[in-house]
Order: C-alpha cells, then sequence, then structure tokens
C-alpha cells in the first residue's frame, strides 16, 4: 500500500482509539493534545518565529519526548500541526531532520496536480514524508469515514467546517477524498517481498569499477537487481550521499525511493533519487548566477510557450510556415521542434548553421523547401530562447541542456559534481537522449561506477528524442571500456507468451538472436489468440465478450487490461465497453468528459451572458428542464443585446413552471458568485454545500459512476493549483486555458489515475505507452491492422535539419522514417510482454465500405505461437446516446446557406448547437481575429464602393485597425502590415475586372432552400460573370469540393451557366477554382439530399476532434441534450 495511505489508515485509527477513551474530536486542539500525552509526549506553544522551532512552524523533538508548535489564531490550525507531528513520532521519525522550504498545508491532496513544474519537481523522501504527515494530521483530525458519515446523513460541508472549527477549504478536501475517490484494498504482500537475487542479478549487482550497462529484458528483474545494487553499495560503506539515481518519471523515483527505504530509510532519505530533469532543475537553481538565471526561475508549461511567442508572431516574416489565423497549433510544432534541438544540446545558431549548410547544398525542389522551412525554425528558435531570457524564464528542454553546458564549459563546477556522487545508478538507459548522455559523461568523467539498466527493445520513447543508439554507443563511443551483461529470465509470463515475444524480438531492428528469453514459471496450456471480427466497430464487442469469459474463468476486472497505441482510440473503446456493461478504469481526455464539461458549463454560467450552460444543465436531474424551455430561454437572450447578467431576468423568460422552477434553484446555487469568484470554491461550493449531486455519484454503485466521481477530483485538483491574478474574470483565463491545454495536448498528465484508484474492480484501459513497467494476468491488444500497427508514418511538421540528430547517417526525413519503423516494432514488443497468463490480440477483416483490411504484418512474424479464429461476437454494437435523432420541427421557414451545408458536412452536431438552437458565442477575441475582423471591413467596403480604383487603402486599415483596438498594440506595425498585405492582394486580384453588386443565389432542394450569398461578383471583358467567397484566413483541406462549394457552384451556375465560381483566401494568396466534374458534382447533389434529410430528422452527430473542438463556441456543451422536443421558429 502507498506509504501516504498507509499513514491515513494509522491515522484513522487512532482517532477511533482516542474516541473511545472519551476524548471529544470537535474540541480539536484538545484532541490532539490527549493523544500526544497518551504517547507520553508534552506539547508546548511558543511564539511565530522563534527560534526554537529552527524556521519551522512546529517541532518534534524524539529525545525530549517533546512538541512544540507556533501559536496559531484557531485551535484547528493549532491541533493540526500537533497531529503533524504526533504523526512523526506513530511512524517512526526516531530523528529529527531539518527540512528547508517545506510549509505545512491542511488542505493538501494526496497527489500533486501533474501540470507545469509539478511534471518534473519530485519531493525529496524527506518532503514526501511531511506531506505524509500532513495527509495524517487531517485523517486524525477528520478521518475520511467519519466525515463522510456525516455528509451522507445530511451534514453539508460548511455546517462540518463550522462546528469543527475548520477552514472551509479543509474539510471540503477532506470530503472530496472522502466521497470521490475509492477505498483502498490490503497490500498485496507478496508485492512488498524483496526475493533473493538470482545468479545473473547478482553477478550484475556486484559489479564495481568501468562502466557497466545491464541489457534487461521485460520481467527480469531489473528494478530488484538495481536495488541489490544499492543495498551492496551501503553495505560496503559507501556514503549514501554519494549515490545518484536516475529515472525518467517521478512516479519510477517515488517507488524506486519507498524500495530503497525498505532496505536501509536513512540512506534513502540521504541518497539523491529522481529524473534526469528534476536533476537538472536542482543544478540550474543551484548554480543559477552562472546561468544568469534567478534562483528560481519560472518554468514555462507548452501553453505558457506558446502564448509568449503568439505575440512574437506576427513579426517573425514567416513564408512556409505562415499562419495568420491561428497561429497557436504552429507555435506548438515549433516548441516541439526546438525541444528536439535541446535533446541533442543544439542551439538556435548551431540549428541555423546546419539548416543554412543544408541549403547551400540542396538541388532537388524538396529538399530546398525542407532547409528554407528549417532556417524559418532557427529564426523562431532564437526568437523564442530570447523572449524566455527577457522573461527570466526557462522551459522543460532546458532542464538537460543547461546543465549540459554548464558542466561542460566550467571545469570547477564538473569537479565539484564529479567528487559529489561517487556511483550513478541509471534506470531505463534505453530511453536517454543526447543531452542526457552528455550529462552523464559531465558527471561520471571516464564512467567509473557508472551502472545502466536498459532494454532496446522497449525503446518507445523517440518522439521524445531516445534512441537505441545510445545502447549501441555504450562502451565504444561513450564511456569507452565499459562492459555490458544481460538477464535471460523471465519471471513474469507463462512459457506460451515468453515464446511469443521472444521470436518476435529476434526479428526486430534492434534485436538479435540473443533476445530469447527463459521463462522461469511453468505452462498454462494457453497459447495466445487472435480473434478476427468482420469490421473494426465489432472489436469492443469481441473485446466484452473475451473479458467475460476471462471473468468466468477466475481473472476480475481489474486482472484485465486492454492496449492500445492512441488515447482517442481508447476513449473510444472505453465508451463502447460501458454501454456493454463492463467496468472499466479510464478518464481519457479528462475535460472532455460528460461530467467534466457539466462542471465547466456550470462554471461558464457566470461569464457567459447568453447562458448556454443551461444546454447541459437541464440535463442534470438536480435541475431537470426541457429543450423547449432552454431553447425559449437562449432566444430570448440572443434577441437582447443588453441583458447584464441573466440571473436577474428568470420572470422575463416564456418556459414552463417546472423549468421555471428548476431555472430558479440552478439560480439560488449561484448566488453570490461572480466571474471573479475562484472555480475550485464554486464547485466546491455547489457540489458539497448547494446540491447533493457529490452524495448521488459517491453512493451509487455502478462503475460509471465511480470514474465520475475520480474525474471530478481531478478536476478540482487541477482548479485548485490555478493561478488567481492575470487578464480578465478569473473563470474566464481558466476556461481559457482548458481549452487550450486540450488543442495542444498539454492535459495528457490529467489522465494519469490516482493511485487509490487501483483497488476498483474494472478492466484497466491504456495506452501500450502507458503500460510499460506493468504487468497484467490478461491484456488484451485491439487494432492488429496494417493501417493501426505498425500504422503509417506521420510526417513531421517542423523535420530538424540534416546533421542535427548525434549519430544518425540518413538525411532528417529518412531517419524520421527509421526510427518510426524501430518505435512501432517496440512498442509490439512491449504490448506483448505485458500478460503475465494471457494473451488477445484482436483484428478486423473488412472496413466499413466492406474492402478488405490487412492484418499488422508482425503477426505473421509470430504465427507459429497463435491460435487464430474468426469469431461473430455476442455483444452487440451500441450506439452513444447523444448519437441518437434529436425530436425538433422548424416553425416557419427553414433554409440554409451554402456555409450551413459546409458545417454540418464538417461536425453535423455544432451545426445544431449553432443554427439550430442558436446558441451562439465565439472564440475568445485575440490580436490575430481583431486583424481579421479588420480586413473582413476593408475588403467588404471596397466592394460596397462598386470600383475596383481604391485610393487610400492604408488609411482604410488604421481606420478599421483602429476600431478593433490594435492601434496601439505592441506589435500595430506589424499587424498593420500583415492587413495591408491581405488587403492589397484583395484589390490586385480584382483589376481589370467590372465589379457587379452581389446578390443572394437560391436553389431549392426538396422543400429546403439553399441560399448562396458571393462576397465578390466580378464581370470578365468577355461577359462572363465570377463569383467569389473571400475569406482571410487559410484554405481548408478539400475546402474546394466540399458541400458549400457544390451548393455555390450549383447556384451560380442555375443563373448563370457559364459563371466562373472561385474560393479566394488572403492569409493564402491564393484563388482557387471550383471546378467540379459532372460526375463528382452528381455525387456532391446526393450527398446533399442526404445531409438535408439528416438535418430534418434530427442527426447531429458530434465529429470529435482534439484539434478542432476546443476552438469551438460548444466546446463545454456539446453532448447529450435536455429532454423532450424542440419548436424552432425561423
Amino acid at each position: 500500500m502507498q506509504a501516504v495511505e498507509l499513514a491515513r489508515k494509522v491515522a484513522a485509527a487512532l482517532h477511533e482509539q482516542a474516541v473511545d477513551s472519551g476524548h471529544n474530536p470537535w474540541t480539536p486542539y484538545e484532541f490532539a493534545v490527549a493523544e500526544a500525552k497518551r504517547r507520553g509526549l508534552d506539547v508546548e506553544r511558543t511564539r511565530k518565529g522563534s527560534p526554537n522551532l529552527r524556521g519551522a512552524r512546529a517541532r518534534f523533538i524524539p529525545e525530549e519526548k517533546f512538541i512544540l508548535h507556533e501559536k496559531c489564531a484557531t485551535p484547528f490550525e493549532q491541533a493540526f500541526l500537533v497531529a503533524h507531528e504526533i504523526g512523526h513520532a506513530e511512524l517512526g521519525d526516531d530523528v529529527e531532520e531539518d527540512e528547508q522550504g517545506y510549509t505545512t498545508d491542511p488542505t493538501r491532496t494526496s497527489e500533486t496536480s501533474p501540470l507545469g513544474v509539478e511534471r518534473v519537481v519530485d519531493y525529496s523522501r524527506r518532503q514526501r514524508r511531511e506531506v505524509q504527515m500532513d495527509l495524517f494530521a487531517r485523517e486524525f483530525l477528520l478521518p475520511r469515514h467519519f466525515v463522510r458519515t456525516l455528509y451522507l446523513e445530511g451534514q453539508s460541508a460548511s455546517s462540518i467546517a463550522e462546528k469543527l472549527g475548520a477552514p472551509f477549504d479543509v474539510v471540503a478536501q477532506q470530503l472530496f477524498d472522502a466521497l470521490l475517490l475509492p477505498p483502498t484494498l490490503p497490500e498485496n504482500q507478496e508485492s512488498a517481498i524483496e526475493f533473493p537475487l538470482n545468479d545473473e542479478q547478482a553477478k550484475a549487482a556486484a559489479h564495481r569499477g568501468v562502466a557497466f550497462l545491464l541489457e534487461a529484458g521485460p520481467g527480469t528483474g531489473k528494478t530488484q537487481t538495481l536495488v541489490g545494487r544499492v543495498k551492496g553499495l551501503l553495505n560496503e560503506g559507501v556514503d549514501p550521499r554519494k549515490i545518484l539515481l536516475l529515472t525518467f518519471s517521478n512516479k519510477a523515483a517515488g517507488e524506486m525511493a519507498e524500495r530503497i527505504a525498505r532496505v536501509d530509510s536513512g540512506a534513502a532519505a540521504a541518497m539523491w533519487i529522481g529524473t534526469f530533469h528534476s536533476f537538472g532543475l536542482d543544478l540550474v537553481r543551484r548554480f543559477h548566477d552562472k546561468l544568469n538565471l534567478p534562483q528560481s526561475p519560472r518554468m514555462l508549461d507548452r501553453t505558457e510557450a506558446v502564448e509568449l511567442l503568439e505575440h512574437e508572431f506576427p513579426k517573425l516574416g514567416l513564408v512556409h510556415y505562415r499562419n495568420l489565423y491561428d497561429p497557436s497549433r504552429i507555435i506548438a510544432d515549433f516548441l516541439a521542434g526546438i525541444s528536439r534541438a535541446k535533446d541533442e544540446v543544439v542551439d538556435a545558431s548551431t540549428y541555423l548553421k546546419l539548416a543554412q549548410a543544408m541549403r547551400d547544398s540542396a538541388v532537388e525542389n524538396d529538399a530546398i523547401t525542407d532547409a528554407e522551412k528549417a532556417i524559418e525554425v532557427a529564426k523562431v528558435y532564437a526568437a523564442y530562447e530570447n523572449l524566455k531570457q527577457q522573461s527570466e524564464c526557462i522551459d522543460f528542454g532546458d532542464l538537460v541542456s543547461l546543465p549540459v553546458k554548464l558542466l561542460e564549459e566550467n571545469e570547477a563546477i564538473r569537479s565539484h559534481i564529479q567528487s559529489t556522487y561517487e556511483h550513478v545508478l541509471v534506470d531505463e538507459y534505453q530511453d536517454v537522449n543526447h543531452s542526457s548522455v552528455r550529462l552523464l559523461k559531465a558527471i561520471c568523467g571516464n564512467g567509473n561506477n557508472l551502472w545502466a539498466v536498459g532494454d532496446a527493445k522497449q525503446s518507445i520513447y523517440r518522439f521524445r528524442g531516445a534512441s537505441s543508439f545510445n545502447m549501441t554507443r555504450f562502451g565504444n563511443e561513450d564511456f569507452p571500456g565499459g562492459v555490458r551483461y544481460r538477464l535471460k529470465m523471465n519471471y513474469r509470463s507463462v512459457p506460451e507468451i515468453v515464446s511469443t515475444f521472444s521470436r518476435f524480438a529476434v526479428g526486430m531492428a534492434v534485436g538479435d538472436a540473443d533476445s530469447w528469453l527463459r521463462p522461469n514459471r511453468g505452462s498454462n496450456a494457453c497459447k495466445p489468440e487472435l480473434r478476427f471480427v468482420g469490421q473494426g466497430v465489432q472489436q469492443s464487442p469481441a473485446l466484452a465478450d473475451a473479458i467475460q469469459e476471462m471473468r468466468g474463468a477466475g481473472y476480475p476486472y481489474r486482472d484485465q487490461a486492454v492496449l492500445c497505441t492512441g488515447n482517442e482510440k481508447l476513449s473510444e473503446i472505453g465508451q463502447q465497453l460501458e454501454r456493454l456493461g463492463i467496468p472499466v478504469l479510464f478518464l481519457g481526455s479528462v475535460f472532455e468528459r460528460p461530467e467534466i464539461k457539466d462542471w465547466l458549463s456550470l462554471l461558464s454560467l457566470l461569464v457567459d451572458r447568453r447562458a448556454m450552460g443551461l444546454v447541459r444543465m437541464a440535463c442534470l436531474p438536480e435541475f431537470t428542464m426541457s429543450l423547449e424551455d432552454v431553447g425559449n430561454i437562449l432566444a430570448c437572450l440572443r434577441e437582447e443585446d443588453d441583458w447584464g447578467d441573466w440571473r436577474d431576468k428568470v420572470n422575463q423568460f416564456q418556459i414552463s413552471a417546472n423549468g421555471r422552477t428548476a431555472l430558479k434553484r440552478l439560480i439560488k446555487t449561484l448566488d453570490g458568485f461572480k466571474g471573479d469568484t475562484s472555480p475550485w470554491t464554486v464547485l466546491a461550493t455547489v457540489l458539497l454545500d448547494r446540491t447533493r449531486i457529490v452524495a448521488r455519484l459517491a453512493t451509487s454503485s455502478g462503475c460509471s459512476d465511480r470514474s465520475q466521481c475520480i474525474a471530478t477530483w481531478q478536476l478540482l485538483n487541477f482548479l485548485r493549483v490555478q493561478p488567481s491574478t492575470g487578464e480578465g474574470l478569473f473563470i474566464t483565463r481558466t476556461l481559457d486555458r482548458i481549452r487550450r491545454l486540450v488543442r495542444l495536448g498539454d492535459d495528457r498528465d490529467l489522465r494519469q489515475l490516482p493511485v487509490v484508484a487501483q483497488s476498483i474492480d474494472a478492466v484497466r484501459l491504456m495506452t501500450i505507452h502507458g503500460s510499460k513497467g506493468l504487468e497484467f494476468p490478461v491484456v488484451h491488444v485491439p487494432g492488429m491492422n496494417a493501417d493501426t500497427l505498425p500504422g503509417y508514418t506521420q510526417k513531421q511538421a517542423c523535420p530538424p535539419p540534416d546533421g542535427m540528430i548525434a549519430g544518425s547517417k540518413a538525411n532528417a526525413r529518412e531517419q524520421f522514417s527509421l526510427e518510426h519503423k524501430a518505435e512501432r516494432e517496440c512498442l509490439f514488443y512491449v504490448a506483448l510482454s505485458r500478460a503475465r497468463d494471457q494473451l488477445f490480440l484482436y483484428a478486423a477483416l473488412r472496413n466499413a465500405a466492406g474492402s478488405t483490411r490487412r492484418k499488422s504484418e508482425y503477426l505473421d512474424r509470430i504465427e507459429p505461437n497463435l491460435i487464430q479464429r474468426n469469431i461473430e461476437p455476442h455483444h452487440p454494437v451500441i450506439e452513444p446516446p447523444e448519437s441518437l435523432p434529436i425530436d425538433w420541427v422548424a416553425d416557419g421557414e427553414f433554409k440554409l446557406s451554402g456555409d450551413q451545408v459546409s458545417l454540418y458536412e464538417s461536425c453535423p452536431r455544432r451545426f445544431f448547437y449553432t443554427h439550430v438552437l442558436q446558441i451562439g458565442g465565439r472564440r475568445s477575441p485575440t490580436p490575430f481575429s481583431k486583424m481579421h475582423d479588420a480586413v473582413r471591413k476593408v475588403f467588404r467596403d471596397m466592394i460596397e464602393a462598386e470600383s475596383t480604383i481604391i485610393t487610400n487603402i492604408e488609411g482604410s486599415v488604421e481606420q478599421a485597425l483602429k476600431v478593433e483596438g490594435l492601434a496601439e498594440h505592441g506589435y500595430a506595425p506589424e499587424f498593420k502590415s500583415l492587413a495591408l498585405d491581405m488587403v492589397r492582394y484583395f484589390n490586385s486580384i480584382r483589376e481589370g475586372h467590372a465589379p457587379e453588386t452581389p446578390s443572394v443565389l437560391t436553389m431549392k432542394f426538396g422543400d429546403i432552400p439553399i441560399t448562396v450569398q458571393p462576397d465578390d461578383v466580378l464581370i470578365y471583358s468577355d461577359g462572363r460573370r465570377t463569383f467569389r467567397r473571400v475569406r482571410t484566413g487559410h484554405k481548408r483541406d478539400k475546402e474546394e469540393s466540399d458541400l458549400g462549394a457544390a451548393a455555390f457552384i450549383l447556384a451560380a451556375r442555375r443563373a448563370f451557366p457559364d459563371a466562373i465560381v472561385e474560393l479566394v483566401h488572403l492569409s493564402d494568396k491564393t484563388v482557387t477554382p471550383i471546378d467540379l466534374s459532372t460526375k463528382v458534382l452528381h455525387n456532391r447533389q446526393e450527398k446533399l439530399h442526404v445531409a438535408l434529410d439528416s438535418i430534418s430528422r434530427g442527426v447531429f452527430p458530434a465529429e470529435s476532434s482534439s484539434r478542432v473542438c476546443p476552438s469551438c463556441p460548444a466546446f463545454f456543451v456539446c453532448g447529450l441534450t435536455p429532454p423532450g422536443a424542440l419548436q424552432k421558429k425561423f
């Protein structure tokens, strides 16, 4: 059991004993002091800042059996300090230790929100111990089972807090832990046992001297061997402060520290155990002055880095990476390319030199373009580094590259570090990148007493710069004279599975004939199975069949795992399995989960005067309203220009009596909150005090409700640490940040489940990347088709210049392809080797159109080990409830524009929200969007002027930018230049033609008219008309052949058979003709008929996209709709 949870259980037991002894828990200070006295400890108060406290707020002095604490404003605060120190006494901290920089926090969560600097910073073991004591103290004063009972019996968080004399935040956090997280199960004692090392492991652990690389395949006991080496060093008298142990995740570092603590807790606290990046951050802070940085430079997360560069983007003058509409995605791609450069310790100037050399030698067009793109990346890289320096910030990539340069260039510091650490141990060496290797060289010198363990066949982080190339160089170019050794005995899997992944290993690009492992376990006579289904949609029902089959064979849900290559597919499978009654443990994209959208929609009601969040609130049992009522409220708000706070107008809405009651209940729930209220405070108060939503979820036995609870806890954990200062309203700022996190994929770490969730009996769903280092009795791997695994090589947005990747002899494109191929092999190897007893693989025979789907080539390489079956799943395919038709009818003439038809084709659900329910809304304006608004104003004025001879374009642009508030912007000259460029281009493509006032073009499809409004109409010298749709942004893929384009050309040609139809995109400076063949046009007409029929029948499924959805105004409300029918007036 995790140490934190063990401490809390001990604290709860002590609370019970104290209550049984007659002490009153509602007088917390007396309660805590009584417990101290029971164990013979004296308690004394002293003034705040007393020298006797040694900079702390309280001290436990073991040799004097004494607790000293500062005087506080409330008895509860004093009780918390005493209880914290009782934790030290109870859990065996017999030696007092100082820990600088630690602050007690009674609201602390058991796990930090894994965003920003928390991704990097890991607590030392002593700091982890202090966190443990904070949670011990809160549990002793207010045990979770106790506060849960109080709440479920009807008390609110505020009433409990008032009676206890504790802050609301403290009680709320304990309630969230008690109600939203599952109880833990007793630890499997077998997992805590450290078995004796076998001969191979003992030989590896005993190595001393030259650099040593232990090649340890899956299940061979690499961690046990590493811990055994540490134990041996300590037994030899090595000072633990001289030992440095580097890993690749904070979780792995924490687990390693706990395992070493079982051997020697004092040594575990004294050793430096952490990730390369946390060690790098420690070096940056210690030698900040040598790096021209403040003592604690601010860590930029990716969203902050994007924002930093976004302001600079207008002045960069990019051509190949030009994006004048929303550059955030391209900037994120730049940052990925820059991070990759830092993996190779390549700075901006070196990057530029490589790119220029590439351009000088380029002959073919593709090579020239690649080189020019690399030069633009170098330009952005230099600008980014300059901005960071001005802001005194660092990013994730700096945490290794800066210490590398520091140690390589400063002999005194290098010598100091080398003398500080005599023994360096590295876990997962196959995941190191070039900068990590250079850091190790700087720390270890010739490599003496460097001991590393890894497996090239499990190198699955190549997108982060990891490369098995570093494994190859070990003992040769890197750490010359170093030696290697292999562990060959697999303790995890049955022989049938060991022989399967071993057979695959010998044929891998990084494998060899010696990759075959020996199984320690006996046979279970169950060969891995490959199950074929007719189509891909049947894989989830097939999974459900196999999962239930295995459950019947004695494997509970928690002993089974489904592994996929990507999160989006995993999320789809998870939802399908839940609909089939299979409990799953998977959060997916937290901010896109239905219940999280509920809470974010509720928050949005405090800042959105159009109140679109009502669409989701009306679906909750606490505030149920009909779709008709919601539609009427939204229509009323849409028609008024100056409504102020919508909550003040409830009596003016034309809605049903039930709807008005529910709306008033919602308004009362939000009473007193505003847009600048803390989002955490709003949700905590609503969920715990003003509704019984959490009680409803906590008492449900459904696994999906338990997942909702965990996701809600994760959201609250995220909201709790959001900065309260910044531009704009607190809630608006937070919602905008969430959109950006999702769009940039920077929310992925929030998908990690809290440790206590492991007690839930549900099937584990995870990516193959996420499963690394784990094992499961039963493993299911769907998607074994060629288009999924290995899949296709994705094009790099910002490929590195040739020569940047250390050891690469190929050009950037070729190298990327080689690395992708090798990594996909490693992914499959990792997936196969997670299984202990049973392994199931799944593939589809056909695609949705009925064409044959090729199975993965990997399957041929393990065919002798497989049982192959074609199956027809017993479980059915169940469609999600939000995909069911919406009952609606148009009141009045319902007509559509060409743009609306295009929107329906791209996302029917967004069409419903925008044009049927008409919830309105637009993205938060940015300087770029304001510039586009200004350009639209100017070119529309030019069209209305009915002349192609336009004077004073510059003055018109300046005035339009002024109206949009950009005249005083820091980059006003750059925005003016970009806007002028677009407007002048628009003017140039009209020269020589006669303008005509655009008029609406109409055509009917059945009973529904489609209208097309050309933006510009020009008459050529031969009398033909050109109809143009003008966009200021960039052209979408296939925009010239979508349904909107088809409607445009059909309407134009119906009015003027010889008409020319064109799309103009000012950011791209392109004019694209819409020239569809007769056959294509006929197919588009058929699709138009189908689309219009689907609209009439209320078919509005969502087309989900992690890149597009976060920018949609309906992002937070998208999903289920309120009950009932909608009669919509047009």
